[in-house]
């Protein structure tokens, strides 16, 4: 019998399976996990070999272990695993406690069934909130019957959860809206492995030097490039400043609107944009240690649906944010509270271009604010201070239950 069994589609958190489980496991509790067979990105590290000395249990479910590329593979996987991990969780050995991310959307509606049958507490980590999110998105209609029956769906797991976890201030506001008891809300931001990224120095960045970036002002862009982002301002700002040359805007990772980015950058020829792949783990710390500056941005109504979680690996590479997006949202107050960066309204090229010159011209700003985050990082927004926060929490829920 597992203490605490996570469920998850698929491993697109890995930082959060590869550094929890292993110390809630060394902190004396029997961990459980079930993936999916097949996810996102090629070439990571599997996630039983980084478990392996830990004890954790992880279950796979599914028949292929290739990443899913198109629309269909995904919602093949998705129904495997929600098939797999009912009839696992429901028939299988118990679990003290029942733990749910994000993906499925709303799977944890299944923790209420398994409450009532097998009665095992359940637990949900919002990482975005669904249906909210897909409406944002475009995939469901803002006032339509699925959307309502979702909504509906959503708010009755979240209210009868055991205990909800929230990655930003602006998410638990969400949620209190809708009725979640302030007492069952728990707030534990993301973070990044300190293991895997820390401040490199550019004269000793390998990185730095092979993609021919010496002596270049870098305003890099590194994750995810999804809808949730907007783009076009930071573009507009490449265009307008390409006159200096030494002045260069970095985009690193992938995702749906990758297409915009190159389309302006073949469109304008801007040369001062360079567009890469995501690096391998083992060049984290230096691909996020490239820029001078980290822009962020989120797109108007999804502040509270979803939080930019790579701000943090900015701070552990020890680097200012320039944040574009509403100043409700998690990141724009951390970057406002802490002083460890700037924010800037969407839809506002000239502020941006004017926030970029500022770094520009004024090296030792982003040089102080710099190290203002990487000791926020260390004190405060770190691994350990994550890790140890979620080990009180599931330890107390885990405590509750009779063996």
């Amino acid at each position: 019998m597992a203490d605490i069994r996570f469920f998850n589609t698929y491993e697109p958190v890995s930082p959060f399976y590869r550094d929890l489980l292993p110390f809630l496991s060394d902190r004396g509790l029997k961990v459980e996990v079930i993936v999916s067979s097949r996810e996102y990105r090629e070439g990571r590290r599997p996630l039983e070999e980084s478990l392996a000395p830990s004890g954790v249990r992880v279950r796979r479910i599914g028949w292929s272990n290739e990443p899913v590329q198109r629309r269909s593979q995904k919602l093949l996987v998705m129904v495997t695993y929600l098939v797999g991990a009912v009839l696992l969780s429901l028939f299988g050995p118990r679990a003290q406690l029942n733990f749910f991310l994000t993906q499925p959307p709303l799977f944890s509606s299944w923790g209420i069934l398994l409450r009532a049958f097998r009665r095992q507490p359940y637990c949900c980590l919002v990482m975005d909130v669904y249906p909210d999110l897909a409406v944002r998105d475009g995939i469901l209609k803002e006032n339509g019957l699925a959307t309502r029956l979702l909504a509906k769906v959503s708010g009755i797991v979240l209210r009868r959860a055991d205990a909800v976890i929230v990655i930003g201030r602006c998410m638990r506001e969400q949620l209190e809206k809708i009725g979640v008891a302030p007492a069952r809300l728990e707030l534990v931001q993301n973070w990044v492995n300190d293991a895997e990224v820390w401040a490199v120095d550019h004269e000793r960045n390998r990185l730095r030097d092979e993609l021919g970036l010496g002596g270049k002002f870098v305003i890099l862009y590194s994750g995810n490039m999804g809808v949730s982002h907007s783009f076009s301002d930071v573009l507009e700002a490449a265009r307008r400043l390409k006159e200096l040359p030494d002045i260069v805007f970095l985009f690193i990772g992938d995702g749906s609107r990758r297409k915009e980015i190159s389309e302006w950058q073949q469109r304008f020829g801007l040369e001062n944009v360079r567009l890469l792949p995501f690096q391998p783990n083992e060049r984290l710390a230096e691909s996020l240690s490239l820029g001078d500056v980290h822009f962020l941005s989120l797109r108007a109504g999804f502040e509270g649906l979803a939080v930019p979680s790579k701000a943090y690996g900015a701070l552990a590479a020890g680097r200012p944010i320039l944040y574009q997006g509403e100043s409700t949202g998690e990141i724009a107050r951390m970057v406002l509270e802490e002083e460890i960066g700037c924010v800037v309204p969407l839809d506002d090229p000239d502020t941006l271009v004017t926030a970029v010159r500022r770094y520009y011209e004024d090296r030792s700003l982003g040089v102080e604010q710099g190290m203002r985050a990487l000791r926020l990082n260390q004190l405060k927004y770190g691994r350990d201070q994550a890790l140890e926060k979620y080990s009180q929490i599931l330890e107390a829920l885990v405590r509750r239950v009779p063996s």
